[in-house]
């Protein structure tokens, strides 16, 4: 399946959310994801199931003042 990672485009065997960031060593604490500019909840991250052209931009929330 190919698709759209923060602006790159890759292919993978992920099946879900949570098996993409495993496979590409992401951080899971303090980021939101958006797939296809619709925020999908930590608690879906492992029932959200991909699709081929899907477009895929993670987010880390930073702190400071």
């Amino acid at each position: 399946m190919e698709l759209k990672l923060n602006g790159q485009f890759i292919a993978t065997h992920s099946k879900n959310l949570l098996e993409l960031l495993k496979e590409y060593k992401i951080e899971q604490k303090s980021i939101a994801i958006a797939v296809n500019l619709e925020v999908i909840k930590q608690d879906q991250w492992e029932s959200y199931m991909l699709k081929n052209g899907d477009v895929i931009e993670c987010f880390t929330f930073l702190g400071g003042g």
